[in-house]
């Protein structure tokens, strides 16, 4: 004679126990999933770094000679050419010149912090449609080893953008650099 298997009736109890524990197992599971992709967001971005408006004045006034504005660009990063001169480049300043007809102007970066060899360290400028890039090792160097990226003239208000970052092909480690940027008069 055969044994016939018993299958064991939960109660409704035991049902509903057993229901909450599927309930409380997938909830933890969702929980254990997004504190990891959290934890992965903050750690392989820099979501949470300091954005520090370093601005110290984004109007350029040529009426008096012996007075400049000038803007900051901190840790800029490694990036394709590509990247680094469209609007995904975070490391970049808007500039709105104006001033007297015809005055002749000059936009100058100097490296404040900086041990990263300037032929890895590019920049673009964009001026309405214009744009205009190269890296920084090809330039102009003054005596007050500013880098002279721009001369223009004034003939009407507008606005210049500057991006600056490093050369993908760089092998280096990238660390704490940091730019200025001054539009001076000629």
């Amino acid at each position: 004679m055969k044994k016939k298997k018993r299958t064991k009736k939960l109660s409704k109890k035991q049902q509903r126990q057993r229901k909450q524990l599927v309930k409380n197992t997938m909830i933890s599971a969702l929980l254990c999933l997004l504190v990891l992709g959290i934890s992965y967001i903050i750690f392989e971005t820099d979501i949470l770094q300091p954005s520090v408006n370093e601005v110290t004045a984004s109007y350029i006034s040529f009426n008096n000679n012996d007075t400049t504005d000038d803007i900051k660009i901190n840790n800029i990063k490694k990036m394709s050419n590509d990247i680094g001169k469209s609007i995904v480049n975070t490391k970049s300043s808007d500039i709105l010149v104006s001033g007297e007809d015809n005055k002749e102007y000059q936009v100058v970066i100097y490296p404040i912090i900086n041990n990263i060899d300037l032929k890895h360290i590019n920049y673009a400028i964009t001026i309405g449609n214009n744009s205009y890039d190269n890296n920084l090792a090809s330039m102009t160097v003054r005596t007050d080893e500013g880098i002279v990226v721009y001369n223009g003239k004034v003939n009407k208000e507008k606005k210049i953008t500057i991006r600056l970052w490093i050369s993908k092909d760089y092998e280096g480690e990238v660390e704490n650099n940091s730019f200025k940027i001054k539009v001076n008069p000629r």
